[in-house]
């Protein structure tokens, strides 16, 4: 006979020893092991971060994050594989405790997550305060974009990608998320 424990909270989440939490998002109140990515994966994500670190050194606008944790709900705190923060959020935040809400933008590369787990993930993202989400797909090198609005749009490695009302004057070939792979 299993016996059900009470969901956890971002705060009980936070207190579990290192070697319980690391590599952990609390999902719903649950501790869920994120996996480890390959290589691909990380060029990816590094290629992205790079990307979005030269816009904000020319703007200096916010800080771009990597495997940051975000406490969006009590029971909820996920961790992007790289996002952005505008300045006055990094300035506003509490430096002991986890950034409160989405980042401004969230992006995640798929390696192995279920469908159903990101789509939840990027609805999470948009509900509690992203003004925009990327998801890129190594393997057939495209990114989808959401909007809080419910639109998307797929592009392919050829398009470019923009983001006006959060990154002016942002634009980047999306194929340069997926150089080296």
């Amino acid at each position: 006979m299993s016996t059900a424990t009470a969901p956890l909270t971002v705060d009980q989440f936070l207190r579990l020893p290192e070697e319980q939490a690391r590599g952990c998002e609390l999902v719903e109140g649950e501790v869920v092991f994120m996996g480890n990515a390959g290589s691909r994966h990380e060029i990816v994500k590094s290629n992205i971060q790079d990307i979005l670190s030269e816009y904000n050194r020319q703007n200096r606008i916010g800080k771009v994050f990597s495997e940051t944790m975000y406490a969006l709900r009590e029971s909820e705190a996920r961790q992007p594989d790289v996002s952005f923060l505008l300045a006055k959020r990094v300035a506003g935040a509490d430096p002991d405790k986890l950034f409160q809400g989405a980042p401004e933008l969230a992006v995640e590369v798929v390696s192995s997550e279920a469908a159903s787990d990101l789509e939840r993930k990027v609805n999470l993202y948009l509900e509690t305060g992203s003004r925009a989400v990327w998801v890129a797909y190594p393997e057939d090198r495209t990114v989808r974009r959401y909007l809080p609005s419910g639109a998307s749009q797929r592009l392919k490695q050829d398009d470019y990608l923009e983001e006006p009302a959060l990154l002016p004057g942002f634009r980047v070939q999306v194929a340069g998320f997926f150089e080296g792979v």
